[in-house]
């Protein structure tokens, strides 16, 4: 196999091949393939405009949800790097990750504001690039989903390889300050391409994420 598709490319084709296809859900919410695809390529423009270029990072603080699946195929649409932020961390744990990947824009999930707000004002997020999503929108945060609304649904003109970064995974820190282990869109879609195989799985099946 010559090429490997990133996460993108593949939602893009199962748009096409699936389109009524339930794609994703969690436990409240589902969305086709579709609606997914439309929604990842608007927050891949949306992110951009906002500011972001190619490799740049943008940190994640979420609980399980939908969201995270929207999240990472536009940043791999746009050809930015997703760096999630575990939720059980707190403000002080979280921000040295964001100060050591040196992080663009912070989007996060409107439960777990309190803790962004603790240590916002040392963290090196632009003020304007603070995003959040939930069912309450928050004064001095961009709201996830206008951006999603006034943004374009047609995919924006970014050359992604596959040894381009896709994920930094911050390890747990338990002998020392949290380390990066970066993470490209050859090796998540290798990953992927195993496990199928391995566990023969087949577009009759869910998988939990």
């Amino acid at each position: 196999m010559s090429h490997l598709a990133h996460v993108g490319d593949v939602l893009a084709m199962h748009a096409r091949m699936y389109p009524n296809k339930v794609g994703a859900r969690d436990l409240e919410r589902e969305m086709t393939f579709r609606v997914w695809h439309n929604r990842a390529c608007r927050l891949a423009n949306a992110l951009l405009g906002i500011g972001l270029s190619k490799s740049d990072r943008v940190c994640i603080l979420a609980y399980n949800c939908v969201e995270w699946m929207e999240i990472y195929t536009a940043t791999a649409i746009a050809g930015l790097i997703a760096v999630p932020i575990n939720f059980r961390l707190s403000g002080k744990e979280f921000q040295y990750i964001v100060e050591n990947c040196d992080a663009k824009a912070f989007i996060v999930q409107d439960e777990l504001l309190e803790a962004v707000e603790s240590v916002r004002t040392e963290l090196p997020v632009p003020a304007q690039n603070f995003i959040v999503f939930g069912k309450r929108s928050t004064p001095g945060y961009r709201g996830y989903e206008d951006l999603i609304a006034k943004a374009q649904d047609s995919r924006p003109n970014i050359n992604v390889r596959g040894d381009d970064p896709w994920t930094l995974m911050y390890t747990s820190g338990t002998t020392g300050k949290p380390k990066g282990a970066v993470r490209n869109h050859q090796g998540g879609a290798m990953l992927s391409l195993v496990t199928e195989v391995e566990l023969g799985l087949s577009t009759r099946d869910a998988a939990l994420q």
